[in-house]
């Protein structure tokens, strides 16, 4: 240990001496900090992720864009105060002994650093990824090398920077985690905090007044925690530091899992009960709290995990509460929020909300939409207002003011629309979002009610791959809320056991573009063999069912609740499994069978496959939609579909069935080519039983055989 101790301090001198510092205007040596107002001064605050941080190459490693002045003085002109620019210095430097930092990289920090000072931005800067990228492991199986490594880098740039304004601030490391006991994990904490604080403290400079910011376990709010970095502090007896946490809400409405697709109290509560610890911890006692990352983390997903209303509400709520403790606020954006090159928000309502929210309060709603369906006699529309200290001023359409007593009343906290104005707005029956509602306030952002019309959602029978599988949904101008997911004995099923309802975006998205609903393959991975019922729940309030069967990589899905595998299927059903699952279908065709019904969930299906010729009915201009689809017929359409898309036949010998001859003429082709190409293996008997029909399972398995016949050849 001596002979370590011994290393660190001359690398520590070896660095001091090799590393240039940063040349920068002097200023008054006797400067002090009012720490409680630097901190209010940070606020509001915005992270540069995903850029410096990023493991790779350079900047752009994580997809970002080269940072550039004009973004930064983007940045300053939509309001922040602070930038928080995390660093990971990982592949940015020598290996040991001298771990020294890459000067092209530190020159290219520099650069981006003096831009954010110039627009009189206060910079945090850290030690990001490092964090799990070898601190994790290393404290605890390569500990003296491990703590070199981070006391050689907090060395180099605290000598670098040791002339810099006091704006600039340093925090010792991002989200700090490690392998051992709670009391090993804590042990390591404290003590690369304490070889930060007292390498930037004597370094000379202005680090002996420069803010630093010291983080918790984990950044973590627990209370035991809070207390640990308090304690820590508290013994430092300095008057410049400031505590940090992180803040991504309560997790299951974070993510939109197990049915929390709603702001709820319990999700306003966690806000209330992290906020009041950290404050009554840190805040209370004098010691500021920077909360250097905040959002949700199904963001990282999909910026749509959590509906519009619902993450509009958490976002009013936790920076005004975030405010009322004294707290100060960093957006974590890792350029999922404002464009890096274009400068425009990717939520625009989201930015003006959070905008609005530095200052003051904005009213809300218990939603914000109104679902009208089309057919069903027009109502009035309660919507429950939290004013939350505001008072509604007008309710406006495009631009116009609406009539009290004659477009809506609000009466208490309860606004109602009447049911001319929704029937006027919805005349058109368009579906989708027909009219937006503006409720203006006396204070903060307005609330937008968007009126929808919709008919009921249709789901449609398809077949595909555990890593590729879709359900055909014709959303019919609603949105899915969430999918609960559950095995054929009732337990739960997919990951997340626990829980029925599935975590958006991770197990399932839907493509309102595209018409379907995607089962990820992180749902498929950790569902078993057989059948799983599945519950689609729309934001309307409608509820469908859908049932899959997995058998290995092969996933066969069915629209009907009550659908069993080993049943039979209509000719009309296996026509609209096919043209799903082959993308087959043509929105411009037509059929000319009388037994089609024009508005027929098989319908287009049916009229696609007639145009391109795969069907061609079975006599008396009619198709037999309802009629049960036999063996042979399978083989007949299948093959049909074989060669229009131009799909190579098995060279392979035919193996002649038991039974070859009871094999219509009109089937012998198909069934022999078909059986060559491995589609067909007939049964276990070795008879092939042309005119029984056929089961969901058989006529589906054949699908998918030649489906990955197809995809192999593309």
């Amino acid at each position: 240990m001596k002979h370590f101790k011994k290393l660190l301090v001359a690398t520590i001198l070896l660095l001091a001496f090799m590393l240039p510092t940063v040349s920068f205007a002097a200023e008054n040596t006797e400067e002090k900090i009012d720490i409680q107002k630097y901190a209010e001064d940070m606020q509001p605050g915005w992270n540069l992720g995903n850029t410096f941080d990023a493991v790779g190459k350079d900047e752009t490693a994580w997809g970002n864009p080269t940072v550039t002045k004009e973004f930064i003085e983007q940045i300053a002109d939509q309001g922040y105060k602070s930038i928080r620019i995390p660093v990971t210095f990982d592949q940015r430097m020598e290996e040991g002994p001298s771990y020294t930092i890459d000067s092209q990289f530190l020159s290219r920090l520099d650069q981006v650093i003096q831009w954010s000072l110039e627009e009189n931005l206060y910079v945090m800067i850290n030690i990001h990824h490092d964090s799990w990228i070898w601190l994790e492991s290393g404290m605890q199986e390569n500990h003296d090398a491990s703590l070199a490594r981070y006391s050689a880098i907090w060395t180099q740039l605290a000598i670098h920077y040791k002339n810099q304004s006091t704006k600039l601030m340093f925090e010792s490391i991002n989200e700090p985690r490690f392998w051992g006991t709670d009391e090993e994990k804590q042990g390591y904490l404290d003590e690369l905090n304490s070889s930060f604080y007292d390498i930037v403290r004597k370094s000379g400079g202005k680090n002996d007044i420069r803010p630093i910011v010291l983080p918790t376990l984990d950044t973590g709010s627990e209370q035991h925690k809070l207390d640990a970095l308090y304690n820590f502090i508290d013994k430092l007896d300095d008057p410049n530091i400031i505590s940090t946490v992180h803040y991504y809400g309560f997790w299951p409405f974070s993510v939109n899992i197990a049915g929390f697709t709603t702001f709820n109290e319990e999700t306003k509560n966690d806000i209330i009960a992290t906020f009041d610890r950290v404050h009554d911890k840190f805040t209370k006692n004098g010691i500021p709290v920077v909360i250097g990352e905040f959002g949700l983390l199904g963001f990282d997903t999909d910026l749509n995990t959590i509906q519009q209303g619902e993450k509009l509400k958490f976002f009013e709520f936790m920076i005004h509460y975030a405010n009322d403790k004294g707290l100060t606020h960093m957006l974590w954006d890792n350029g999922q929020h404002f464009g890096r090159e274009t400068f425009k928000w990717s939520n625009t309502e989201l930015y003006e909300m959070m905008k609005a929210s530095w200052t003051t309060r904005s009213a809300t709603a218990d939603s914000n939409f109104i679902y009208v369906e089309l057919g069903e006699a027009m109502k009035d529309v309660n919507k429950t207002i939290n004013a939350n200290g505001n008072k509604l001023v007008s309710l406006e359409l495009a631009g116009a003011k609406l009539v009290t007593g004659q477009d809506y009343d609000l009466v208490g906290d309860v606004l109602t629309v009447k049911a001319s104005l929704l029937k006027s707005v919805t005349s058109s029956r368009k579906l989708g979002v027909n009219a937006t509602l503006v409720a203006n306030f006396d204070k903060g952002k307005s609330w937008n009610f968007d009126v929808i019309t919709y008919n009921k959602p249709v789901v449609q029978s398809t077949v595909g791959t555990a890593n590729n599988f879709t359900i055909p949904t014709t959303f019919n101008g609603d949105n899915l809320a969430t999918m609960e997911a559950v095995n054929a004995d009732g337990s739960f099923a997919g990951p997340q056991n626990w829980t029925s309802f599935k975590e958006f975006a991770y197990t399932f998205a839907p493509n309102y573009d595209a018409n379907k609903i995607i089962l990820k393959e992180n749902f498929f991975k950790e569902v078993n063999d057989g059948t799983v019922k599945l519950t689609l729940h729309f934001w309307s309030g409608e509820v469908l069912t859908y049932m899959v069967t997995k058998h290995g990589d092969n996933i066969v899905g069915y629209a009907e609740e009550t659908a069993a595998a080993g049943s039979n299927m209509t000719r009309a059903e296996f026509i609209q499994i096919l043209m799903n699952t082959f993308d087959l279908l043509d929105e411009t065709a037509v059929s000319s069978f009388t037994d089609v019904e024009k508005d027929a969930t098989y319908a287009n299906a049916v009229a696609s496959a007639e145009k391109v010729q795969i069907i061609n009915g079975n006599g008396n201009n009619k198709f037999g939609v309802n009629d049960l689809i036999t063996r042979e017929d399978t083989a007949v359409i299948l093959h049909r579909v074989m060669t229009l898309l131009e799909i190579k036949e098995g060279t392979a010998t035919a193996v002649t069935f038991k039974d070859q001859d009871s094999i219509s003429k009109y089937a012998i082709t198909a069934v022999g080519k078909l059986q060559q190409s491995g589609i067909i293996l007939g049964k276990a008997n070795g008879f092939y039983d042309p005119s029984s029909l056929a089961t969901r399972v058989e006529a589906t398995t054949m699908m998918y055989r030649l489906l990955i016949q197809n995809s192999d050849e593309n």
